[in-house]
């Protein structure tokens, strides 16, 4: 074997210049993840259109897994229910409060015997007073409900037009099984990417915690088949895709998916932020604005707002869970009478199941009724799994856990 240099066999470590970004998106493949696809719901119009006009610029070279067509349909819904969640409350709190407030009027003026003129006029003042912050904070533009007929989502037809012919083929049922069966190895080992998903093992997804490396087989796939560089857009910023500097900040795709990408390929693989996207416009001949990066850096650093269970939405939880006859809802009380915990041990025993059987999908009828409930009304969006499974090591879960604050909630008393 002949002699070789500093990069021979290393040439993963390379920090990717942004010469050599504008080569991949000249020329490389272009792929969208799930995240991407779904956040355009979350963005303003500007944002979305300046997105999609950088897409259409490589629409030759576009591509998107299959399995991030799956995701992408099976989320869509509920990221279209969350959304004008806040302005929901908002105006229901407002509500509320005006009505709190005229009846605290109507029983001061009768304890002042007050005139009934005089009253009407104060109940007045409070309906314009309320109505003008109603007006105020408005209803969000949201564009679509999860009723809206997808024939009138104008951003689906968008992409409907986009991404024709650009979603990889689905895998046959024996590739399927095989690549799920290569993703949890490469979560049981910490081997990227999709490690980051081990809370996903026993989770009731039919791939359970291999959806990432579903999507980078067919990314590899694709680079194999078109001998190119290779750039995925993603929005995910967790440690099993990118590589990080010691506080943190982001340097580039992963060496050992570089590296990977390499050997499967002989070419480059880079990861580009939505917003790093919008910088790099410029290479694919399309302006953007500014202000769409912000947006994107705005939807990326906001954190998802906790709004916090109370007492009635928890026992709505657990008595629609009982009335179908789900042995979670007694999970759920003996993990808040423990503190907020129940080993995964007495799982098995309330639920009259042979230790020999996964626990997978086992929090799913907690999660459905959860869902059904917010969209009665009864259960507000945005709060924490009501069950949750614990990975403390290992490959399967070690317990089941219920939020503090329900425990706060419910822990003295024994929840119907």
């Amino acid at each position: 074997m002949g002699r070789g240099g500093l990069y021979s066999g290393f040439g993963a470590y390379r920090v990717p210049t942004a010469e050599d970004i504008k080569r991949a998106l000249q020329h490389g493949v272009v792929a969208l993840d799930t995240n991407v696809l779904l956040n355009l719901y979350r963005y303003n119009e500007k944002t979305v259109d300046d997105l999609l006009r950088v897409a259409e610029a490589a629409a030759e070279r576009l591509f998107v897994p299959h399995q991030v067509v799956r995701e992408f349909w099976r989320n869509r819904q509920s990221v279209i229910a969350s959304l004008g969640s806040a302005s929901r409350d908002a105006q229901a709190a407002l509500a509320k409060n005006s009505t709190s407030t005229k009846d605290a009027i109507t029983r001061w003026a009768k304890s002042v015997a007050l005139p009934s003129e005089e009253r009407a006029n104060l109940t007045k003042e409070v309906d314009d007073f309320y109505e003008g912050l109603r007006e105020r904070v408005g209803e969000e533009p949201i564009r679509v409900s999860a009723h809206t007929p997808t024939s009138e989502d104008r951003l689906l037809a968008r992409l409907e037009q986009l991404l024709e012919d650009s979603v990889g083929p689905a895998l046959s049922e024996e590739e399927w099984k095989k690549a799920v069966e290569e993703g949890e190895r490469r979560v049981e080992n910490s081997i990227p990417p999709g490690y980051m998903d081990v809370e996903k093992l026993e989770s009731d997804l039919p791939e359970g915690a291999s959806g990432d490396y579903l999507v980078w087989h067919q990314l590899l796939l694709e680079g194999g088949e078109r001998g190119v560089d290779l750039v995925l857009v993603t929005a995910d910023t967790k440690e099993d895709w990118w590589n990080r500097a010691d506080r943190g900040s982001i340097i580039g795709a992963r060496h050992e998916l570089v590296d990977e990408y390499l050997q499967a390929t002989g070419h480059r693989f880079f990861l580009l932020e939505p917003a790093d996207l919008i910088k790099h416009s410029s290479a694919l001949g399309v302006g953007t604005s500014l202000e769409s990066v912000q947006d994107i850096e705005r939807v990326r650093d906001e954190a998802p707002e906790h709004v916090p269970w109370s007492a009635d939405a928890v026992r709505a939880v657990l008595k629609e869970l009982d009335s179908q006859g789900h042995t979670q809802a007694d999970v759920i009380r003996e993990a808040i009478a423990n503190g907020g915990r129940i080993s995964r041990a007495r799982v098995y025993e309330l639920d009259n199941r042979d230790e020999s059987q996964m626990l997978r999908g086992f929090t799913r009828p907690v999660k459905r009724v959860t869902a059904e409930l917010q969209a009665k009304g009864d259960v507000p969006y945005g709060v924490a799994a009501l069950l949750d499974a614990v990975y403390e090591t290992g490959v399967k879960s070690s317990h089941f856990a219920v939020p503090h604050e329900v425990v706060e909630l419910l822990g003295q008393e024994r929840p119907n």
